[in-house]
């Protein structure tokens, strides 16, 4: 049976007052991190009743497992994207490198979330199991991965696994680590000329990492 228009009208009040919560606690608790925000700091902040965020979430760490979700997917999202079409192995490694950057650079509280949750030992993201995974984007690496190993293109001894990690990790280090590595290398890492140089010197090594040339 459709909706009336005063159902639907209150579903969508719903979903907006749901996700003003979330983009609330996601600010302040890639801020702050779990434990240096309050629910009370949440509702004032979002100007909802208290009771909403009991309703939706059922407690705060509800809450937090709901924020990383949201900004997990939205990296999920893309990565589904990239390699939808099994382009080669040195297509795919660029792709890979840009999207990263673009998304990290377009998402700071990922970053920070990010951080705090590695922090804790990983103890809230553990709750959103097997939701939260690299499986799918794994799963379309591969066959690129043994492709490039049968034509030659890639090194033989490459592990779809560890590609991955590497990959996250020469682009994310230039976010997770902006502020002291821009004083130390005496780079402005929030310079967006800095960052487009940046990934120009990760894709180069990576393509010298990876590929046989």
């Amino acid at each position: 049976m459709p909706k009336t228009a005063q159902e639907s009208s209150r579903s969508e009040r719903a979903a907006q007052t749901r996700q003003r919560i979330i983009e609330t606690a996601t600010r302040l608790f890639a801020r702050r991190g779990y434990d240096g925000v309050s629910v009370d700091e949440i509702v004032s902040q979002a100007r909802v009743n208290k009771r909403m965020v009991y309703h939706y979430f059922d407690s705060k760490s509800g809450l937090y497992t709901a924020v990383l979700a949201s900004v997990f997917e939205r990296m999920s999202g893309i990565e589904l994207g990239l390699l939808a079409d099994n382009p080669p192995p040195d297509v795919a490694i660029e792709r890979i490198v840009f999207a990263y950057f673009d998304f990290l650079k377009k998402n700071p509280e990922f970053v920070s979330l990010l951080l705090w949750e590695n922090l804790q030992g990983g103890k809230h993201l553990n709750e959103l199991s097997p939701s939260i995974t690299k499986a799918p984007i794994l799963e379309r690496l591969g066959p690129i991965i043994e492709e490039g190993i049968r034509s030659g293109r890639l090194r033989p001894d490459i592990d779809k696994r560890y590609m991955l990690i590497d990959l996250i990790g020469i682009c994310l280090i230039h976010f997770s680590n902006r502020y002291t590595l821009s004083r130390t290398v005496g780079l402005n890492l929030e310079d967006p000329a800095v960052l487009d140089e940046g990934v120009r010197h990760a894709v180069a090594l990576v393509r010298h990492g990876f590929l046989k040339e």
